[in-house]
Protein backbone atom coordinates (compact mmCIF):
# COMPACT_ATOMS: atom_id res chain seq x y z
CA UNK A 1 0.00 0.00 0.00
CA UNK A 2 2.59 2.29 1.13
CA UNK A 3 4.79 1.61 -2.11
CA UNK A 4 1.32 2.56 -4.38
CA UNK A 5 0.70 5.96 -2.35
CA UNK A 6 4.59 6.43 -2.78
CA UNK A 7 3.81 6.45 -6.89
CA UNK A 8 0.65 7.83 -6.74
CA UNK A 9 2.62 10.95 -5.03
CA UNK A 10 5.42 10.51 -7.34
CA UNK A 11 2.92 10.65 -10.76
CA UNK A 12 0.98 14.08 -9.24
CA UNK A 13 4.33 15.57 -8.25
CA UNK A 14 5.81 15.28 -11.55
CA UNK A 15 2.04 16.25 -13.50
CA UNK A 16 2.06 19.65 -11.21
CA UNK A 17 6.20 20.13 -12.03
CA UNK A 18 5.26 19.61 -15.80
CA UNK A 19 1.98 21.95 -15.82
CA UNK A 20 4.28 24.97 -14.02
CA UNK A 21 7.05 24.55 -16.49
CA UNK A 22 4.57 24.51 -19.79
CA UNK A 23 4.62 28.38 -20.82
CA UNK A 24 2.16 30.24 -22.34
CA UNK A 25 2.79 32.41 -25.75
CA UNK A 26 -0.22 35.37 -25.32
CA UNK A 27 -1.43 36.32 -28.97
CA UNK A 28 -4.24 39.01 -29.67
CA UNK A 29 -5.46 41.72 -32.10
CA UNK A 30 -7.11 41.44 -35.10
CA UNK A 31 -10.80 39.38 -35.48
CA UNK A 32 -9.78 38.83 -38.96
CA UNK A 33 -7.08 36.39 -38.12
CA UNK A 34 -8.55 34.83 -34.96
CA UNK A 35 -9.26 31.81 -36.82
CA UNK A 36 -6.43 31.40 -38.43
CA UNK A 37 -4.21 32.10 -34.98
CA UNK A 38 -6.24 29.46 -33.17
CA UNK A 39 -5.46 26.82 -36.21
CA UNK A 40 -1.59 27.99 -36.19
CA UNK A 41 -1.21 27.56 -32.41
CA UNK A 42 -3.00 24.02 -32.20
CA UNK A 43 -0.61 23.29 -34.94
CA UNK A 44 2.77 24.38 -32.93
CA UNK A 45 1.80 22.71 -29.73
CA UNK A 46 1.19 19.25 -31.57
CA UNK A 47 5.42 19.28 -31.87
CA UNK A 48 5.81 21.90 -28.68
CA UNK A 49 4.48 20.24 -25.79
CA UNK A 50 5.94 22.45 -23.29
CA UNK A 51 3.95 25.70 -24.86
CA UNK A 52 0.34 26.70 -24.60
CA UNK A 53 -0.25 29.31 -26.86
CA UNK A 54 -3.81 30.91 -26.09
CA UNK A 55 -5.46 33.85 -28.79
CA UNK A 56 -7.79 36.66 -28.16
CA UNK A 57 -9.41 38.92 -30.50
CA UNK A 58 -10.26 42.62 -29.49
CA UNK A 59 -9.44 43.82 -32.94
CA UNK A 60 -6.23 45.34 -34.77
CA UNK A 61 -5.50 48.71 -32.87
CA UNK A 62 -6.56 46.78 -29.14
CA UNK A 63 -4.05 44.22 -30.29
CA UNK A 64 -1.25 46.68 -30.97
CA UNK A 65 -1.96 48.48 -27.51
CA UNK A 66 -2.13 45.66 -25.19
CA UNK A 67 1.75 44.65 -26.97
CA UNK A 68 2.64 47.99 -26.54
CA UNK A 69 1.55 47.85 -22.47
CA UNK A 70 3.36 44.23 -22.32
CA UNK A 71 0.15 41.86 -21.33
CA UNK A 72 0.62 39.81 -24.65
CA UNK A 73 3.58 38.69 -26.54
CA UNK A 74 2.22 39.14 -30.11
CA UNK A 75 0.30 41.21 -31.66
CA UNK A 76 -1.57 40.63 -34.90
CA UNK A 77 -3.45 43.12 -37.07
CA UNK A 78 -5.30 43.41 -40.66
CA UNK A 79 -3.48 46.65 -41.34
CA UNK A 80 -0.01 48.46 -40.98
CA UNK A 81 1.04 49.93 -38.64
CA UNK A 82 0.80 54.16 -38.07
CA UNK A 83 3.50 55.82 -37.70
CA UNK A 84 1.95 56.92 -34.03
CA UNK A 85 1.78 53.25 -33.04
CA UNK A 86 5.26 52.49 -34.68
CA UNK A 87 7.05 55.28 -32.10
CA UNK A 88 5.45 54.34 -29.44
CA UNK A 89 5.78 50.58 -29.45
CA UNK A 90 9.47 51.49 -30.58
CA UNK A 91 9.72 53.38 -27.15
CA UNK A 92 9.08 50.03 -25.27
CA UNK A 93 11.49 47.39 -26.98
CA UNK A 94 12.74 46.52 -30.57
CA UNK A 95 10.37 46.02 -32.61
CA UNK A 96 9.42 43.58 -35.39
CA UNK A 97 6.76 43.28 -37.73
CA UNK A 98 6.42 40.56 -40.31
CA UNK A 99 3.71 40.09 -43.04
CA UNK A 100 2.23 36.45 -42.18
CA UNK A 101 -0.30 36.16 -44.47
CA UNK A 102 -2.87 37.54 -47.30
CA UNK A 103 -6.60 37.89 -46.78
CA UNK A 104 -9.53 39.32 -48.51
CA UNK A 105 -12.20 41.19 -47.46
CA UNK A 106 -15.46 40.18 -48.18
CA UNK A 107 -19.25 41.62 -48.73
CA UNK A 108 -21.50 39.52 -46.80
CA UNK A 109 -25.63 39.15 -46.38
CA UNK A 110 -27.78 36.65 -45.43
CA UNK A 111 -28.05 33.81 -47.39
CA UNK A 112 -32.09 34.22 -48.41
CA UNK A 113 -30.89 37.95 -50.16
CA UNK A 114 -31.28 37.31 -54.17
CA UNK A 115 -28.47 39.85 -55.01
CA UNK A 116 -25.41 38.26 -55.89
CA UNK A 117 -22.63 40.67 -56.46
CA UNK A 118 -21.64 44.51 -56.16
CA UNK A 119 -19.11 47.07 -57.19
CA UNK A 120 -17.35 49.42 -55.31
CA UNK A 121 -19.12 52.17 -56.35
CA UNK A 122 -22.53 50.65 -55.14
CA UNK A 123 -20.87 49.56 -52.15
CA UNK A 124 -19.19 52.39 -51.26
CA UNK A 125 -23.24 54.38 -52.22
CA UNK A 126 -24.80 51.59 -49.89
CA UNK A 127 -22.43 51.84 -46.65
CA UNK A 128 -22.82 55.66 -46.95
CA UNK A 129 -26.12 56.04 -47.01
CA UNK A 130 -27.10 57.30 -50.61
CA UNK A 131 -28.33 53.74 -51.71
CA UNK A 132 -31.15 52.67 -49.13
CA UNK A 133 -33.09 50.26 -51.03
CA UNK A 134 -32.23 46.63 -52.21
CA UNK A 135 -34.02 47.06 -55.39
CA UNK A 136 -31.54 49.85 -56.43
CA UNK A 137 -29.28 47.41 -56.92
CA UNK A 138 -31.87 44.55 -58.71
CA UNK A 139 -32.99 43.11 -55.30
CA UNK A 140 -36.08 43.23 -53.34
CA UNK A 141 -38.11 46.46 -52.37
CA UNK A 142 -36.76 46.50 -48.79
CA UNK A 143 -34.77 48.90 -46.73
CA UNK A 144 -31.05 48.26 -46.28
CA UNK A 145 -29.53 47.50 -42.88
CA UNK A 146 -26.11 48.22 -42.85
CA UNK A 147 -23.63 46.92 -40.20
CA UNK A 148 -20.23 47.63 -39.43
CA UNK A 149 -17.07 47.01 -37.28
CA UNK A 150 -16.02 49.16 -34.61
CA UNK A 151 -12.80 51.93 -34.89
CA UNK A 152 -10.48 49.01 -33.64
CA UNK A 153 -11.05 46.71 -36.26
CA UNK A 154 -8.40 46.59 -38.83
CA UNK A 155 -11.13 45.47 -41.11
CA UNK A 156 -13.10 48.42 -40.57
CA UNK A 157 -9.85 50.64 -41.41
CA UNK A 158 -9.54 49.36 -44.65
CA UNK A 159 -12.53 48.58 -45.82
CA UNK A 160 -13.57 52.84 -45.13
CA UNK A 161 -10.53 53.92 -46.97
CA UNK A 162 -10.74 51.53 -49.49
CA UNK A 163 -13.78 51.35 -50.65
CA UNK A 164 -15.89 53.55 -48.79
CA UNK A 165 -13.99 56.64 -49.67
CA UNK A 166 -13.06 54.64 -53.28
CA UNK A 167 -8.85 55.07 -52.80
CA UNK A 168 -9.17 51.72 -55.05
CA UNK A 169 -10.38 54.08 -58.14
CA UNK A 170 -7.22 55.92 -57.42
CA UNK A 171 -5.90 59.20 -55.80
CA UNK A 172 -8.03 61.19 -57.20
CA UNK A 173 -11.48 59.41 -56.42
CA UNK A 174 -9.87 59.17 -52.59
CA UNK A 175 -9.24 62.78 -52.17
CA UNK A 176 -13.23 63.91 -53.96
CA UNK A 177 -14.46 61.13 -51.49
CA UNK A 178 -12.67 61.70 -48.08
CA UNK A 179 -15.31 62.80 -46.52
CA UNK A 180 -17.29 59.90 -46.82
CA UNK A 181 -18.55 58.73 -43.92
CA UNK A 182 -20.66 55.50 -42.94
CA UNK A 183 -24.16 55.64 -42.91
CA UNK A 184 -25.89 57.07 -38.97
CA UNK A 185 -28.01 54.20 -39.00
CA UNK A 186 -25.28 51.87 -39.34
CA UNK A 187 -25.15 49.10 -36.87
CA UNK A 188 -22.02 48.94 -34.54
CA UNK A 189 -20.55 45.70 -33.88
CA UNK A 190 -17.70 44.55 -32.03
CA UNK A 191 -16.68 41.14 -34.13
CA UNK A 192 -17.50 39.00 -36.95
CA UNK A 193 -19.63 36.79 -34.59
CA UNK A 194 -21.65 39.75 -33.49
CA UNK A 195 -22.09 40.28 -37.33
CA UNK A 196 -22.61 37.46 -38.57
CA UNK A 197 -25.26 36.54 -35.71
CA UNK A 198 -26.74 40.59 -36.70
CA UNK A 199 -26.93 39.28 -40.91
CA UNK A 200 -28.52 35.73 -39.93
CA UNK A 201 -31.07 37.83 -37.83
CA UNK A 202 -31.93 40.02 -40.41
CA UNK A 203 -32.64 39.19 -44.03
CA UNK A 204 -32.31 42.62 -45.48
CA UNK A 205 -28.73 43.51 -44.03
CA UNK A 206 -25.32 43.56 -45.42
CA UNK A 207 -21.53 43.68 -44.13
CA UNK A 208 -17.69 42.85 -44.50
CA UNK A 209 -15.84 40.53 -42.95
CA UNK A 210 -12.28 39.17 -43.53
CA UNK A 211 -12.47 36.76 -46.05
CA UNK A 212 -11.09 33.75 -43.88
CA UNK A 213 -13.41 34.28 -41.39
CA UNK A 214 -16.48 34.89 -44.32
CA UNK A 215 -15.70 31.48 -46.08
CA UNK A 216 -14.08 29.35 -42.79
CA UNK A 217 -15.64 30.40 -39.50
CA UNK A 218 -19.12 31.49 -40.73
CA UNK A 219 -19.74 29.72 -44.41
CA UNK A 220 -23.39 28.42 -43.87
CA UNK A 221 -24.59 31.63 -41.71
CA UNK A 222 -24.10 34.37 -44.28
CA UNK A 223 -23.51 34.88 -48.21
CA UNK A 224 -20.23 36.01 -49.57
CA UNK A 225 -21.16 38.72 -53.11
CA UNK A 226 -18.91 38.49 -55.90
CA UNK A 227 -16.70 41.85 -56.18
CA UNK A 228 -15.86 44.41 -59.18
CA UNK A 229 -13.74 47.36 -58.84
CA UNK A 230 -15.76 48.97 -62.13
CA UNK A 231 -19.35 48.06 -63.16
CA UNK A 232 -17.73 46.93 -66.62
CA UNK A 233 -15.05 43.88 -64.76
CA UNK A 234 -15.67 40.61 -64.01
CA UNK A 235 -16.99 40.09 -60.68
CA UNK A 236 -15.17 37.54 -59.05
CA UNK A 237 -16.00 35.20 -55.82
CA UNK A 238 -13.83 35.84 -52.79
CA UNK A 239 -11.90 32.78 -52.74
CA UNK A 240 -8.29 31.79 -51.77
CA UNK A 241 -7.35 30.85 -55.43
CA UNK A 242 -8.71 33.79 -57.03
CA UNK A 243 -6.76 36.24 -54.16
CA UNK A 244 -3.94 34.26 -55.18
CA UNK A 245 -4.49 34.71 -58.72
CA UNK A 246 -4.50 38.81 -58.15
CA UNK A 247 -8.53 38.34 -59.61
CA UNK A 248 -10.09 39.34 -56.37
CA UNK A 249 -9.32 43.00 -55.90
CA UNK A 250 -10.34 43.57 -52.20
CA UNK A 251 -7.17 41.76 -50.61
CA UNK A 252 -4.54 42.93 -48.18
CA UNK A 253 -1.72 42.20 -46.04
CA UNK A 254 -1.68 40.55 -42.21
CA UNK A 255 1.09 41.37 -39.92
CA UNK A 256 2.57 40.03 -36.56
CA UNK A 257 4.31 42.11 -34.29
CA UNK A 258 6.48 41.63 -31.60
CA UNK A 259 9.30 42.52 -29.05
CA UNK A 260 12.59 40.98 -30.08
CA UNK A 261 13.93 40.60 -26.58
CA UNK A 262 11.35 38.47 -25.94
CA UNK A 263 13.55 35.51 -25.93
CA UNK A 264 13.73 31.91 -27.82
CA UNK A 265 9.74 31.13 -26.49
CA UNK A 266 8.55 33.72 -29.35
CA UNK A 267 11.70 33.45 -31.36
CA UNK A 268 10.41 29.80 -32.18
CA UNK A 269 6.99 30.34 -32.97
CA UNK A 270 7.68 33.06 -35.25
CA UNK A 271 10.41 30.88 -36.97
CA UNK A 272 7.56 28.38 -37.39
CA UNK A 273 5.16 30.33 -38.99
CA UNK A 274 7.47 32.00 -41.16
CA UNK A 275 8.81 28.00 -41.89
CA UNK A 276 7.28 26.37 -45.22
CA UNK A 277 5.32 23.97 -42.43
CA UNK A 278 3.68 26.78 -40.84
CA UNK A 279 2.71 28.58 -44.67
CA UNK A 280 1.45 25.54 -45.14
CA UNK A 281 -0.72 25.66 -42.13
CA UNK A 282 -1.60 29.54 -43.25
CA UNK A 283 -3.55 27.96 -46.67
CA UNK A 284 -4.73 25.10 -44.51
CA UNK A 285 -6.88 27.41 -42.49
CA UNK A 286 -8.01 29.18 -44.95
CA UNK A 287 -6.09 32.22 -45.62
CA UNK A 288 -3.53 32.79 -48.59
CA UNK A 289 0.39 32.38 -47.48
CA UNK A 290 2.32 34.94 -47.38
CA UNK A 291 5.70 33.71 -48.76
CA UNK A 292 5.56 31.14 -52.24
CA UNK A 293 6.02 27.41 -51.81
CA UNK A 294 8.91 25.97 -51.86
CA UNK A 295 10.32 24.18 -54.92
CA UNK A 296 12.04 21.10 -54.98
CA UNK A 297 14.35 20.84 -58.07
CA UNK A 298 16.15 17.84 -59.23
CA UNK A 299 19.68 17.40 -60.32
CA UNK A 300 18.63 16.90 -64.02
CA UNK A 301 17.22 20.40 -64.09
CA UNK A 302 19.84 22.64 -62.69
Amino acid sequence: MKILFSLFYIFITFSLVQCKEKQTLKVAGSETMNSMMRYLGAEYEKSNSGISVTVEGGGSESGIDRLRKGEIDMAVSSRDLNQNEFDDLRKTGNLEKVRLAYDGVALVVNPKNPVSKLNLIQASEIFSGKIQNWKEIGGEDKAIQIVVRNDKSGTQDYFENHILRQKDLGISAFDKNKSNQFAKTAKIVKDNSEMSKFIQENPYAIGYMGMGSAVVDNKDKIKTLDYARNANDPYVQPSIRNVYDRKYKLARELFMIYKTDQGDKIDAFVTYLTSEEGQAAVLQSGYLRASLPEVEVSAEAK
